[in-house]
């Protein structure tokens, strides 16, 4: 494998001046590198260029302009709706987490604070102990 070989391989940066054509409904860098390349900035495969061309083909025997773009808002309104479906999951798992987080610090400050309690008690029985046998051993 030569070195061309391997750059060819390789995706060109996002911020690379190469990418001068844009991609319909993706943001400016995501641009191509040709007019109808892959974002990864590669030219597509031929066969797969030639099945692109053939479906474009066929949309454009039986669809006109504005058929065309009643079909494209009709597809990125359902993607747009997904989007919105996962914002909100999104929104609700992250209201559970810090709800989760709450609950999971008060129990920690519970255990802490009990802990602590309980250390106190056995220092102070202790004590009580200790000084409760040298009196009864002094007398």
């Amino acid at each position: 494998m030569t070195a061309t070989d391997v750059a060819s391989n390789t995706d060109i940066p996002y911020d690379s001046p190469l990418r001068r054509f844009p991609k319909r409904g993706l943001p400016p860098n995501l641009s191509s590198t040709y007019p109808h390349g892959h974002i990864s900035g590669h030219v597509r495969p031929t066969s797969l260029q030639r099945d692109f061309e053939k479906r474009k083909a066929a949309i454009l025997r039986t669809m006109n302009a504005e058929q065309i773009e009643t079909a494209y808002q009709q597809v990125v309104g359902k993607i747009t709706a997904v989007v919105e479906e996962d914002r909100k999951r999104n929104d609700e798992v992250e209201r559970e987490k810090e709800k989760l987080e709450k609950q999971r610090e008060m129990e920690r400050r519970v255990f802490w604070k009990m802990r602590g309690n309980a250390e106190g008690r056995r220092e102070s029985r202790g004590k009580e102990g200790d000084e409760g046998s040298r009196g009864e051993g002094e007398i």
